[in-house]
């Protein structure tokens, strides 16, 4: 953000900053409520790994709709005993309809004494409603894994 922007545009940065920190903060405290709530009822949300991580075909898909987000996370995290999301470098767009972010993040899944951490970016696309911003579009492109995928898909 610029020294020059108004008060009015930190503002919405402010609130797009917490927004993102509400969505993993519900995830790691299985809070699928919040998680919800951080978007559209009409969201759309894809997950892509590259093309080189063999387990991309196994958890890439796309989700429509707050609820069906939140109720997917409750089912893939049911089985772990800790997650941790991080985000690290942030940059936000404020455009004409609403704004884009991007974020990188870096996920660990644990169950017992096995782990599969992640790391990459989510691509969001979010729009102000009459209760705040939310996210109407994202995009979490996987960029490397380390562990294994069956701590996170093993019934």
């Amino acid at each position: 953000m610029s020294a020059t922007a108004t008060p009015d545009r930190r503002q919405d940065h402010g609130e797009i900053l917490a927004l993102l920190t509400a969505y993993v903060f519900g995830l790691d405290r299985r809070d699928f409520t919040r998680v919800a709530s951080v978007f559209t009822e009409d969201a759309v949300v894809q997950n892509v790994f590259d093309a080189y991580l063999p387990e991309g075909e196994r958890f890439s898909g796309v989700t429509t709709g707050g609820r069906a987000v939140a109720e997917g996370a409750r089912k893939l995290f049911g089985s772990l005993d800790a997650t941790q999301h991080l985000l690290g470098a942030q940059s936000i767009e404020l455009t004409e309809t609403g704004a884009h972010a991007s974020t990188q993040i870096v996920a660990h899944h644990h169950r017992g004494s096995g782990h599969y951490h992640t790391g990459g970016t989510y691509e969001d696309d979010l729009v102000r409603t009459p209760d705040g911003w939310r996210i109407s579009r994202r995009t979490l492109h996987i960029h490397w894994t380390t562990g294994s995928p069956d701590v996170v898909l093993a019934p």
